[in-house]
């Protein structure tokens, strides 16, 4: 039987994952008001700020303080290159297509763990495999299969592929050594630290550039600060306590499917037939992954 504690973490990462595909609109949106580097800097001080305010920071107790600052720090590192270029890409493609292409990091978590010697599971690769070409009927329910057609944004997306697998190895080590709240705030003061002290080094004029800020543009900030940041992540980082990183991984492709549904809902970007079957795949993907490991097959 599939254990009780394995189920929660599979619970907490899908609605992980519901949380983050709502957000890919207002991402979306938010680029008619702020630059990529702004809006990932802003979102995660301000997401990491609001978690800081549940805190009592006397309480904070920490065994190895040294390697907790090593581990966030390279968590805030490598978050922050993920959402960045999520966001860059997020300028020119769809919220749907970034959906897909973000979860193209399913592919890559389990080829990382091959370095990191974590052999996965055999039921794994099918897994993998069903929910990959999900993925390409979803990504190109528009066109044929065989024209996938890249635009520089989906290049962006698919850089920042790569960097949302080293995350969540990163992560899932992370969360088994110390407290998951307080290693989420750092890391997300820490990576909208470096990405705004980078703008402030690089870009001084754009960072400070408010001109056509409006309420909409607050509304889209802080949905994501919120949504994203503190309610999406810090369900991620409980949930990898309890999965590991690979089923974890393909549970959280799922955010492709919930993007494409908000992207359909509010932007009106429609899946056709084909949409529909790779939304299906990756559906079956993830509950395949929970199921076959516990089946025993001589």
């Amino acid at each position: 039987m599939i254990s009780l504690s394995k189920i929660k973490g599979s619970v907490l990462l899908l609605t992980a994952s519901l949380v983050w595909g709502s957000t890919f609109v207002p991402q979306k949106i938010a680029m008619d008001f702020w630059s990529p580097l702004q809006f990932t800097s802003f979102r995660f001080l301000i997401g990491g700020i609001i978690l800081l305010l549940f805190v009592n920071i006397k309480e904070i107790n920490v065994s190895n303080k040294l390697h907790f600052i090593i581990y966030s720090s390279l968590s805030g590192l490598i978050l922050g290159l993920a959402a960045l270029f999520q966001q860059i890409g997020i300028v020119s493609t769809s919220a749907t297509n970034a959906g897909f292409f973000t979860g193209l990091y399913v592919l890559m978590v389990p080829l990382i763990g091959i370095f990191l010697l974590k052999i996965p599971h055999w039921s794994i690769w099918p897994c993998v495999v069903i929910c990959f070409f999900g993925s390409i009927l979803l990504g190109t329910s528009e066109g044929s299969i065989f024209s996938l057609d890249l635009n520089t944004g989906d290049i962006w997306v698919i850089i920042s592929a790569l960097f949302w697998a080293m995350h969540l190895h990163i992560a899932s080590c992370s969360v088994k050594r110390f407290p998951i709240l307080i290693f989420s705030i750092f890391q997300f003061i820490l990576c909208g630290a470096f990405l705004f002290l980078y703008g402030i080094s690089f870009q001084k004029n754009l960072m400070f550039n408010f001109q056509i800020v409006n309420s909409h543009a607050i509304f889209t900030l802080l949905y994501c600060s919120l949504g994203s940041v503190c309610i999406g992540f810090t369900l991620q980082m409980f949930g990898q306590r309890l999965v590991s990183p690979t089923p974890a991984a393909l549970i959280m492709s799922s955010e492709a499917v919930f993007a494409a549904i908000f992207g359909w809902f509010i932007l009106s970007e429609v899946l056709n037939f084909k949409g529909l079957i790779g939304a299906t795949l990756i559906l079956l993907g993830i509950l395949l992954v929970q199921i076959l490991p516990k089946l025993k097959i001589n």
